[in-house]
């Protein structure tokens, strides 16, 4: 009985060997795939490449152009996918392709070639060929002949007119500069004037043109109607700026008579007489003051400019402690 058996055996192993060539022969494959072999001109389809091979198996994929074939073109490739099954690897890629001209069109196979591992011959597969139908868009003859419609205006976008708008600002730019520049010729004015400084308050001012005055040392130098002079001018212009008179253009006893309605205290009120009327003196009288009195004279304007200053501010306090501050460095 185990004899009988065993005689089937060599059968048995030659049809478990058929079984795994066959299924070895089904993991090598290439063929492609259209999503339809019908188009219109100008449409577009789908073409599918597959790739079927042993696991770990090299391969080279066929390297197409812009056309498969003539007439048919290739839009685009896309890469190349890879999936593993039961020791399998199963590659695909798909194609975009169209047509302008109608016709039938047959696409020969494409080829792949592949080196199984540990193996150095070359194999090669090829896919089916297909067939590709283009065809045009049928025309009622029966119908009457229409002109062709002319191209639709788009809106112009801001993007377009961009360019317009900057340019018609430049060009007012350089007009209105070239009157500007004209306008302040024919006036004798400078093109660009730097700002000017900001005006300090009447006190400051005065108090700075005093000291600046004093600095001069005018009378020392046998200048005493100049020395006068400037001082009453200073004075004056101090006046005008905090009492908001004419004194520039008043003669001393108007202005002394303009003060009486003023918010000035008797001294003050003093002082600034006796200086005015001792430079009266030395302008129209030719008057020599001793040296005591020219000094007084401009001491007696400090303090009435101090005394009749207004009340300090702050950011006043502060500019006048740097004033002070300067002066004192010069000094």
């Amino acid at each position: 009985m185990k004899k009988h058996h065993l005689k089937y055996f060599p059968i048995l192993i030659s049809f478990l060997l058929l079984l795994s060539i066959a299924g070895k022969s089904s993991a090598q494959e290439a063929y492609a795939e259209l999503d339809t072999n019908k188009l219109l001109i100008g449409d577009q389809t789908n073409l599918q490449l597959n790739l079927i091979i042993p696991q770990g198996a090299n391969y080279m994929w066929p390297q197409l152009q812009d056309t498969l074939i003539t007439n048919l073109e290739v839009l685009s490739q896309g890469k190349i996918d890879s999936t593993f099954e039961n020791g399998v690897l199963k590659l695909s890629q798909k194609l975009l392709i169209t047509s302008f001209d109608s016709g039938f069109y047959a696409v020969p196979p494409l080829e792949f070639a592949w080196q199984a591992e540990g193996d150095t011959s070359l194999k090669f597969l090829q896919t089916n060929p297909f067939l590709l139908e283009v065809g045009t868009v049928a025309v009622d003859t029966t119908q009457a002949i229409k002109d062709i419609k002319h191209p639709m205006e788009a809106p112009y976008t801001l993007k377009e007119a961009l360019p317009w708008i900057l340019g018609g600002l430049g060009l007012v730019a350089v007009i209105f500069g070239v009157w500007y520049y004209l306008r302040k010729r024919k006036k004798g004015e400078k093109l660009f004037a730097a700002p000017p400084k900001p005006k300090l308050p009447p006190h400051i001012q005065a108090i700075n043109e005093l000291e600046s005055l004093r600095l001069k040392k005018l009378w020392q130098s046998g200048q005493v109607k100049t020395y006068h002079t400037e001082l009453t001018d200073i004075i004056r212009e101090y006046v005008e700026g905090r009492f908001h008179i004419g004194a520039v253009e008043m003669t001393s006893d108007e202005i002394m008579d303009a003060l009486k309605t003023q918010a000035v205290n008797d001294e003050a009120w003093h002082k600034l007489a006796a200086s005015l009327t001792l430079a009266d003196l030395v302008k129209f009288a030719k008057a020599q003051p001793l040296p005591l009195e020219n000094d007084s004279s401009l001491n007696n304007c400090i303090d009435f400019v101090n005394e009749t200053r207004p009340a300090a501010q702050p950011q006043e306090s502060k500019e006048g402690e740097a004033l002070q501050e300067m002066k004192n460095k010069n000094e």
